[in-house]
């Protein structure tokens, strides 16, 4: 595995933090401004999420290179 792996699973892995962070604002902590937020802090975390999964195959991929 090579620097390149490393990097795209570093930065999935920080992106599924951060998504899993809003999910747990919005919908176990219900915080204030997240609540306020209405579908925003949800679509936000959504996009992370997909974002994730995307860095996640890109190491795959530069792995399996």
């Amino acid at each position: 595995m090579d620097t390149t792996a490393i990097v795209w699973f570093g930065i999935g892995g920080g992106a599924a933090l951060f998504a899993l962070s809003l999910f747990h604002q919005r919908y176990v902590k219900k915080s204030a401004q997240a609540m306020q937020s209405r579908g925003s802090f949800t679509l936000f975390a959504v996009l992370m999420t997909v974002f994730a999964i995307g860095a996640f195959l890109a190491g795959i991929a530069s792995a399996s290179v």
